[in-house]
């Protein structure tokens, strides 16, 4: 009788053919397939290369990554092994969240760790899962601060947007960090949207906004002029001011875009009732007062 090249020739027990596929046998009694498959293999004396087989066509096979099934059996065999791996997993968890600001509870890093080992997260080019996953949890506090490199990039988001006369809430610079964090945008795809909000609000200079010259650049010849002719600090006047939005953003009488010139700036600030009060507005009601005396005579 010819004998079957799929099984053993002596018949071995379910350890030594456990061992003989590479499974211990907490692994393999760990899934109620995986089990009858292997009863079955050990009832029939399957050779390695058959069970290989016909634990590639279970579910639980197909159903699961090759990081999974990994993560499946390093948890099934447990000790120290699992141990130091989920050790690993929580640190690397953990310091990437901090990079980012995530904020995560410890159940939510316990989690996340077996997620890192069940979805292969430090193998390479699967980076961009664990950077997805873990920017759903970035945080912000009721004052609008963020940590880590979400917070730095708030903080360049937020000052390019002062600095464009651009305001915005703080969901706005929230999702710049989660998208960008995520790998779905750059922070150069929000510093151009921030741009051309500003171009749209200040048609006449919007080339130049979008070139990358800031709105505060633009309106300084305004700001200097009006701190002067005001006697105010330069410093208290911000792109929000009337007199700065209606000098940047004015419309001639055909409705195109146009900006003040200094001159008719400066006109209309000598109608504002802070100029009576300034050094320049007495001295010159002084001088005009002597002038009068002069030219009748009172004053030689």
């Amino acid at each position: 009788m010819a004998k079957n090249p799929n099984t053993k020739p002596d018949k071995l027990s379910a350890e030594e053919l456990a061992a003989d596929y590479g499974y211990a046998t907490d692994v393999i009694y760990s899934n109620p397939e995986i089990r009858a498959l292997f009863e079955k293999a050990v009832k029939e004396q399957w050779l390695p290369n058959r069970f290989k087989a016909g634990l590639q066509n279970t579910n639980w096979y197909r159903d699961n990554s090759e990081y999974a099934r990994e993560t499946f059996v390093k948890k099934a065999m447990g000790g120290a092994d699992w141990e130091e791996s989920l050790k690993t997993a929580r640190e690397q968890v953990q310091s990437f969240a901090v990079q980012i600001g995530s904020n995560l509870t410890p159940e939510q890093i316990n989690e996340n760790a077996y997620r890192f080992l069940n979805e292969g997260w430090g193998k390479p080019g699967r980076e961009n899962l664990m950077a997805k996953a873990l920017s759903e949890n970035i945080g912000m506090s009721d004052t609008g601060a963020m940590r880590g490199v979400s917070g730095n990039m708030a903080d360049e988001l937020r000052s390019l947007a002062e600095n464009n006369g651009i305001t915005f809430s703080n969901d706005f610079y929230l999702s710049a960090a989660k998208s960008v964090n995520s790998n779905l945008t750059t922070i150069d795809d929000w510093a151009r949207d921030i741009r051309e909000q500003a171009a749209s609000l200040f048609p006449v200079y919007s080339d130049k906004i979008r070139a990358g010259v800031s709105v505060s650049d633009l309106a300084s010849p305004y700001t200097t002029l009006m701190a002067q002719t005001l006697e105010l600090d330069p410093n208290n006047i911000n792109l929000n001011d009337p007199y700065i939005r209606d000098a940047l953003g004015g419309f001639s009488d055909t409705g195109d875009p146009k900006a003040t010139n200094l001159w008719d700036f400066q006109k209309k600030l000598r109608n504002d009732p802070r100029w009576m009060n300034t050094l320049q507005a007495n001295n010159e009601i002084t001088n005009s007062f002597e002038g009068v005396l002069k030219m009748f005579g009172i004053r030689g």
